[in-house]
C-alpha cells in the first residue's frame, strides 16, 4: 500500500473513531487523547492529521453538508413550489436516513458551541427556506419549515423503524407540517 493511501485510510480511520466517541461520550467527553487510545495510536498521530477537535467534526459534517447543499443546488432547477418541495423533502429525508446514528451529534451542546458549524448549518437552513418560499415566506411557512428541519425527536422515539419505513413516517409528516403551495406558486 503508498504512503498516501495509507495517510487516508489512517484519517478516515481519525473520522470514524470520533463519530462514534462524539455519539456515545459527546463532544466534550471526547479528547484526541481518547480518539487516539481507542485507535490504538499515539496522540501525535490523531494530531498530524487534525490539530483540533473542531476540525474532526467539520470532516464529520461536511459530507452530509455538502449533500444537503447539492439537494438544494439540484432542487433550483425543479419548476414549481410544491414539486420543489417535495424534492427538498425526499432529499432531506435520505439524508436523515443515512445518517440516523450520528443524530445525536446535532444535539450535543458542545458540538453546537462551535460557531463554524453552527454557522454553516444556518446558513444551509436559510438557504432552503428561501429555495422553498421566497425571500418573504409567511410565518406559518417558515414555522413549517423549522419545524421538520429537526427531526431528531421522530429518530429518538421510533430507533426500530426500517429506513423505508422511516422514509415514508418523515415524507408524509413533513407534507402535512409544511403549508403546501399557494395556488399562484403551484
Amino acid at each position: 500500500m503508498k504512503r498516501a493511501e495509507q495517510a487516508e485510510q489512517t484519517r478516515a480511520k481519525v473520522v470514524t473513531t470520533a463519530r462514534r466517541l462524539f455519539s456515545e461520550q459527546g463532544y466534550d467527553g471526547t479528547s484526541l487523547q481518547l480518539i487516539a487510545d481507542t485507535m490504538g495510536v499515539t496522540k501525535a498521530n490523531v494530531y498530524y492529521y487534525f490539530k483540533t477537535k473542531a476540525e474532526i467534526l467539520e470532516a464529520i459534517t461536511a459530507g452530509s453538508q455538502r449533500e444537503l447543499a447539492a439537494v438544494f443546488d439540484a432542487a433550483e432547477k425543479v419548476r414549481g413550489r410544491q414539486a420543489r418541495l417535495e424534492f427538498v423533502i425526499d432529499g432531506f429525508i435520505d439524508l436523515v436516513v443515512q445518517q440516523r446514528a450520528v443524530m445525536p451529534l446535532n444535539e450535543d451542546p458542545g458540538v453546537r458551541r462551535q460557531k463554524r458549524f453552527a454557522a454553516h448549518a444556518e446558513e444551509l437552513g436559510l438557504r432552503g427556506l428561501r429555495l422553498l418560499f421566497g425571500d418573504e415566506p409567511t410565518v406559518e411557512e417558515q414555522a413549517g419549515y423549522f419545524l421538520v428541519s429537526d427531526l431528531r425527536p421522530v429518530l429518538r422515539r421510533f430507533p426500530d423503524l426500517s429506513p423505508d419505513e422511516l422514509r415514508e413516517v418523515l415524507r408524509n409528516l413533513c407534507l402535512r407540517v409544511i403549508p403546501p403551495a399557494r395556488k399562484a406558486d403551484r
